[in-house]
């Protein structure tokens, strides 16, 4: 009786279901695989204690009155709502592992950082302005909710990359997503957040706008005041704080060299070499030098000949240059963040 291929196998599919998440893990660059695995965690931490949350979103209140002034850092890896998750990271890790691809890990870390920096000193500064306005604390407390905290995680940055990739081509046609109609990019950002806003049931959420205005700022004021250096990241790179990095999986030096990529061409020239000596080795074996008198060809002297083929019989190895993609990315060029082959958004 013979059985049949085709049945039900439980452990097959959960070893392919492993082996793609596997694949996939591989595939994603080591500073944004950290930030999808702390936004998970800290997402999950969040149920069993929830003053994690709390303790880490950049809540006004706490962080201009009582000084908490990491939440600056830390608020992007706080997510509070499934939904945010899912499609932040969605949206977000595709573009992210692009550029830390082609910028490297240390410089689009600075990057990430930075944006996340002044984003969260924008939204601090508007709540603080809105609360003198209308003198209340309310805006300094508005992510305090009585269900727990509000907050939007890695949202704020995704829109502000948006803004920065709709502006470095301002006046093309983008097709809107699941409309019929097409906009200038330079006002995409814009009719995204009032899309959210109307979805939301039309409440303004002020730290995604901060995102968009950062991104206009950085475009027309910022640009060459805030921009980083392949050089100064290299040096980072190269100091006791980030050294450690440089032997993990999936790390990306700057300039966009992986560090797989730099090893598979440390190998191939290992073994053109190797291969060149024995090839070197058997020609001589069967032919020898041709020792009598002979003219040479080219304009070129006797003398200049004989020395290469003197030089040629000396030497033990065929000498191969690899090319490697060092050669392309070590110039210390500044890469600007509106950089991106992707026109779509």
């Amino acid at each position: 009786m013979s059985s049949n291929n085709n049945s039900f196998n439980p452990t097959q599919i959960c070893n392919d279901c492993q082996n793609f998440i596997s694949n996939m893990l591989s595939s994603i660059p080591y500073f944004v695989k950290i930030v999808l695995c702390s936004t998970v965690i800290l997402y999950l931490f969040n149920f069993i204690i929830p003053y994690v949350g709390l303790f880490l979103a950049d809540i006004p209140y706490f962080t201009v009155y009582k000084i908490q002034l990491w939440r600056l850092i830390t608020t992007p890896f706080i997510t509070t709502s499934i939904f945010s998750v899912i499609f932040s990271i969605f949206f977000w890790y595709e573009k992210a592992s692009k550029l830390e691809k082609e910028i490297g890990t240390i410089k689009y870390m600075l990057i990430f950082f930075m944006n996340s920096l002044f984003i969260q000193i924008l939204f601090c500064t508007l709540m603080l302005l809105l609360s003198f306005i209308i003198q209340s604390q309310y805006p300094m407390k508005m992510k305090v909710t009585p269900r727990g905290i509000r907050n939007e995680g890695i949202w704020p940055i995704l829109l502000c990359d948006i803004t920065l990739l709709c502006l470095s081509n301002p006046n093309e046609n983008l097709k809107f997503r699941f409309f019929p109609c097409t906009i200038k990019a330079k006002y995409y950002p814009l009719i995204l957040f009032l899309i959210f806003t109307i979805i939301s049931g039309f409440v303004i959420d002020f730290e995604n706008l901060c995102g968009i205005g950062f991104g206009f700022l950085y475009h027309y004021f910022l640009k060459n005041k805030l921009q980083i250096s392949n050089n100064f990241a290299s040096k980072l790179g190269n100091s006791f704080l980030f050294r450690w990095m440089k032997n993990k999986k999936g790390y990306v030096h700057v300039g966009g060299i992986s560090t797989f990529v730099l090893q598979n061409n440390l190998e191939n020239e290992r073994n053109v070499n190797i291969n060149g000596n024995q090839n070197s080795n058997n020609s001589n074996k069967g032919y020898s030098a041709f020792k009598g008198k002979g003219i040479a060809v080219g304009g070129g002297n006797n003398s200049s000949a004989k020395n290469e083929s003197n030089r040629g019989e000396n030497s033990g190895y065929t000498n191969v240059t690899v090319g490697s993609t060092d050669e392309i990315n070590s110039s210390d060029s500044r890469i600007d963040l509106n950089r991106s082959s992707d026109p779509k958004v």
